[in-house]
């Protein structure tokens, strides 16, 4: 098989053995797969090794689709390898594992309000149930995840349940890392991907000194290397409107891609090279309406609260044009498949960890 299957999803992707074109298959009204069927469980491993490996393939749902294929494609290119080979995901080899139900899952549950007058008189906003809180932590779909604990009627802490087995996005990291960027501490830098990681270190250069042995009555003197940090990698960003994809490189080495809503027809995020300006966790947000609809300011508008359900998420990353940013979402099911008014929504999980991977000044290429 050359490329990955899309399973029971709208179509699926078929290639001939020459390498012909993708075509769509005709739609079909077949019931779906359990999460424990052999096709779904493949392409869970498949949708979490991606996750892992910093290639983000979307909503994790074990159906597949268009974003799973876009990181598989980008994953074959940072092996050096031709797209549509065959992911070896033997590395994976159970999808799924158990969590329990804790304190830190129930204290981001709260009341949530619909419209921005009413948003704006709550302290946050937070996730509106724990089946909402699990699927961002466990960066799923939200019927996924109910599907795959079919026999939980109402989660609560202390209910173990099943999940994909992907690095957790904590809301309590959030707020860790944004007090130690308001204290001036350096957080730990993210975890590369693994293919990065074994790369063989460059070679470094350090000072002369005596060597413990002789040659005869000459002393010999050899290098003995200074452990020096490895430098950090240049990383730079680019937006493919069309694809519907953030590619992060490192070092002109592609390294990950996140699913993203790139504005809209109305507002389309505008071509060029600009660069980030902002960096803000857990943000405040001014909703103005007539912003949202004509890009122009009134005197008309609601500050919300901070919180995962804000409408820019967990992060703001401004860049230098008026009013355009990356951020967060209150709907990651929706990511790639609806608008924005201008600007550069992920989900909350990709929105975290791609603001830790950039600082003010990367480049951000729109294509």
């Amino acid at each position: 098989m050359r490329r990955l299957l899309q399973i029971l999803f709208l179509f699926v992707i078929v290639t001939n053995p020459l390498g012909a074109a993708p075509v769509e298959a005709p739609a079909v009204n077949a019931p779906k797969p359990s999460p424990d069927s052999p096709e779904r469980i493949q392409m869970t491993r498949v949708q979490v090794f991606l996750d892992r490996a910093g290639f983000r393939p979307g909503k994790i749902d074990g159906l597949g689709g268009e974003f799973t294929q876009r990181a598989a494609d980008r994953w074959c290119d940072a092996q050096g390898i031709a797209r549509g080979t065959m992911i070896d995901v033997s590395s994976i080899s159970e999808p799924y594992r158990t969590h329990t139900i804790g304190e830190d899952d129930a204290k981001w549950v709260g009341a949530t309000a619909s419209q921005p007058s009413q948003q704006a008189k709550l302290k946050a906003l937070l996730y509106g149930s724990l089946w909402e809180a699990l699927a961002e932590r466990f960066h799923c779909d939200l019927n996924f995840i109910k599907e795959l604990n079919a026999e939980v009627t109402e989660p609560a802490p202390g209910t173990v349940v099943r999940v994909p087995d992907v690095e957790d996005f904590r809301m309590d990291d959030v707020k860790a890392l944004q007090k130690n960027r308001a204290n001036g501490t350096p957080p730990p830098a993210p975890t590369p991907p693994p293919f990065l990681t074994e790369l063989p270190p460059a070679p470094t250069a350090g000072p002369v000194s005596e060597a413990s042995f002789f040659v005869g009555d000459a002393p010999v003197l050899k290098s003995t290397p200074t452990p020096q940090p490895p430098p950090a990698p240049i990383r730079r960003m680019v937006l493919l409107r069309d694809e519907r994809l953030i590619e992060i490189y490192e070092n002109d080495r592609i390294a990950g891609c996140f699913p993203c809503t790139p504005g809209s027809s109305k507002f389309p995020v505008p071509v060029g090279t600009w660069r980030v300006t902002s960096n803000i966790l857990m943000p405040n947000f001014r909703w103005d309406k007539s912003v949202l609809e004509t890009g122009v300011r009134s005197n008309n508008a609601f500050n919300l609260p901070p919180g995962p359900n804000s409408p820019v998420g967990i992060v703001w990353m401004g860049i230098n044009r008026p009013s355009i940013g990356m951020h967060g979402t209150n709907s990651p099911d929706r990511i790639g498949r609806n608008e924005s008014s201008g600007c550069i929504r992920l989900a909350n999980w990709d929105a975290f960890r791609l603001c830790q991977l950039v600082k003010s000044g990367t480049p951000l290429e729109v294509r």
